[in-house]
């Protein structure tokens, strides 16, 4: 699963909203292997991609939209879609590939005071030579074929395998596919990393998706993913095992599209780095990973340009609409940095100071 375009309009914050994650030119010595479809190698996108931004600039609802617009996909089901409509009408559209050489656009309408959705399907085959601009000139309008039969937008389209580390998932991720010698290898490592005093990592006889963390005369225990008494640990601790369990999902399933939503802010910044170098190590052809973070220590990593992109709030007509713009649309030579960029404020997406810098509590002043 890959997405390449998201359009929004109207849902949750997002006004007249396009993110894009593909680019236009192959990267010479990149980091990233084969980001591009397998088979079609001009058919190029963004493979990992590092979204930054200010608070409240739309990266976790961001994560949100794109798993409704996915759970109405395998179930036809319109009540995810209507749940992220913020006004009485809305709208989004997103291109992607799930699989094959087809290139799917699918649209909605969302009236909500009518209860209603109103969607468009669109498709079109990826030759062997095509990209991306190419191929969205030539989509075929399927909507009538849609709206003879529900099941058509499944059929054509496939089920969708996607996983979410986002606040509003429940942070354990399902472990039912995982190779429990690869989940125990995994914790060990991390949570290792992270506190040497849990190093003894075991896992229970006669027991199914069930490991012991020993501490002293204390035993800690993740069961189907989800740490129980997570109180005993430290914030950085737990979010590390979340980590570690989100990491070692990514192995020996089906999923093809991950998006981890700031699941490290306990968890020291060389640690952050490393575990999302493992995650990009484990994203294979045709898969697609959007991690977020706060961490500017991130924008180190030896990454294309394209895979830093920065959400910010721009003054419009008296409000602010949240724009997205990728590193590489700005920085076009090898030498310039990512991480001078944005302290610099290049991209615009550093929170406003001012009011801070204003604020006057009436304390008193010491000469």
């Amino acid at each position: 699963m890959v997405v390449l375009d998201l359009k929004l309009d109207g849902v949750y914050e997002f006004a007249h909203f396009d993110i894009n994650f593909t680019y236009p030119k192959r990267v010479v010595h990149s980091i990233i292997e084969d980001e591009h479809l397998e088979g079609r190698e001009r058919f190029r996108y963004k493979k990992a991609i590092i979204l930054m931004g200010a608070n409240a600039t739309g990266k976790t609802t961001l994560g949100l939209a794109l798993q409704k617009i996915f759970t109405y996909i395998n179930t036809g089901d319109p009540a995810p879609l209507l749940e992220m409509a913020m006004k009485d009408q809305a709208s989004f559209e997103i291109d992607f590939v799930n699989g094959g050489f087809t290139l799917h656009r699918l649209s909605g309408t969302i009236c909500r005071a009518a209860d209603r959705v109103d969607i468009a399907y669109r498709s079109t085959e990826i030759g062997k030579t095509d990209f991306y601009e190419k191929c969205i000139q030539n989509f075929l309008d399927r909507t009538s074929e849609l709206e003879k039969d529900p099941q058509y937008l499944r059929q054509s389209v496939g089920e969708i395998h996607a996983r979410f580390a986002c606040p509003w998932t429940d942070p354990s991720p399902k472990l039912a596919e995982a190779d429990p010698e690869i989940v125990l290898k995994t914790l060990r490592a991390v949570i290792g990393t992270l506190d040497p005093s849990l190093r003894d990592i075991s896992t229970p006889e006669h027991t199914h998706n069930t490991f012991l963390i020993h501490r002293r005369n204390q035993d800690i225990i993740i069961q189907e993913g989800k740490i129980l008494h997570r109180e005993l640990l430290s914030g950085g601790t737990a979010q590390g095992i979340d980590a570690a369990l989100f990491l070692a999902s990514m192995m020996g399933d089906d999923i093809s599209f991950y998006f981890c939503d700031e699941r490290f802010a306990g968890v020291q910044s060389d640690v952050e780095k490393m575990l999302f170098t493992l995650m990009m190590e484990r994203v294979q052809n045709n898969e697609q990973l959007i991690f977020t973070t706060h961490n500017t220590d991130m924008l180190d990593l030896n990454l294309p340009k394209h895979s830093f992109v920065f959400l910010r709030r721009e003054p419009e007509d008296g409000d602010f609409r949240i724009c997205a713009m990728s590193a590489s649309d700005v920085l076009k030579r090898n030498t310039d940095s990512v991480k001078c960029a944005m302290v610099n404020d290049v991209f615009a997406s550093l929170p406003d100071l001012s009011l801070l810098a204003e604020l006057d509590l009436g304390w008193p002043h010491h000469e």
